[in-house]
């Protein structure tokens, strides 16, 4: 008997609990993104669409980390969820936004790395006279060169010998 003709079996369409959450949620999202949106819109600061949209976003992946746990039965009961999410998520944002200062941390050029540095007027900072420190190299010994200029700075001579 040949069975090249024969028809294939037809899939199982017995869906994994798995796959009935996603399909779900994917309605859920269809049904009320556009709302949520909306909402985060209104709730972000000077209007600027794209970080409402990343809000959202946020939003709906922490409602798709939660959905099992959500007890909604209604419309009304899911998009009050949802929007409790979303009001959250921009509260967190601008929270975490307030919390975040920028401070800079470069004190002029690089060679003034290892330098103490003083006061100066204008409140800027300068070196002060003691020189700099070297670092250690390697094996805890200093470069004896920079240690002879440094010597020769301390003892009020030219740094690089005549």
């Amino acid at each position: 008997m040949d069975n090249r003709h024969l028809p294939m079996p037809a899939a199982t369409t017995a869906m994994t609990p798995a796959q009935q959450l996603n399909e779900r949620f994917a309605t859920i999202y269809a049904q009320f993104q556009p709302r949520i949106v909306n909402l985060v819109q209104r709730e972000v600061r000077g209007g600027n669409t794209h970080l409402a949209e990343d809000l959202t976003a946020d939003a709906f992946y922490r409602a798709w980390l939660d959905f099992h746990k959500c007890q909604a039965t209604t419309d009304a009961q899911l998009y009050g969820w949802l929007a409790t999410l979303a009001r959250r998520t921009v509260i967190a944002h601008y929270r975490a936004k307030r919390n975040t200062a920028e401070v800079p941390a470069d004190t002029g050029h690089w060679q003034y790395s290892n330098r103490e540095m003083c006061t100066g007027p204008g409140g800027t900072y300068t070196p002060t006279a003691t020189g700099f420190r070297t670092a250690a190299i390697g094996n805890g010994d200093s470069d004896p060169d920079m240690d002879e200029a440094l010597r020769r700075v301390r003892a009020g001579r030219p740094a690089v010998a005549a």
